[in-house]
């Protein structure tokens, strides 16, 4: 009986990491001050050059800069509702400062194009 019940428990353990790695932005990303980020030109500017390869990457950068070839080659697909609120206004927030430093992202992390459609798609929508 103790066996099972230890092996239960590791069970839902696994189960719970699990469903945690599935999604594209770690846990800590759901309610995540995009606003902040984004009126601050600096920081934004900071994020950009970290994910880009151009500058220093703070831990929420490194995070960001792992996640980002998923996120937009399925246009955020295995993000939940609240992830996809922030992918979507930072991403149209580095548009809205500079469209050349948008296409210049979408270029690094999508370089054949493969799923511009479906990413622009999403920057309207949000699905």
């Amino acid at each position: 009986m103790r066996s099972w019940l230890v092996c239960l428990c590791a069970l839902t353990v696994v189960a719970l990491c699990s469903a945690q790695r599935r999604q594209g932005l770690p846990n800590r990303y759901e309610n995540f001050n995009a606003d902040s980020i984004i009126q601050n030109e600096r920081v934004l500017l900071a994020y950009y050059k970290c994910v880009m390869d151009k500058g220093p990457c703070t831990k929420d950068g490194k995070n960001f800069k792992r996640v980002l070839p998923e996120t937009l080659s399925t246009a955020c697909a295995r993000c939940s509702p609240n992830q996809k609120a922030v992918v979507r206004k930072l991403l149209m927030g580095i548009r809205a400062k500079s469209e050349p430093r948008f296409l210049e992202l979408l270029d690094k992390y999508d370089p054949q194009r493969l799923n511009r459609e479906g990413l622009y798609n999403f920057l309207l929508t949000g699905q």
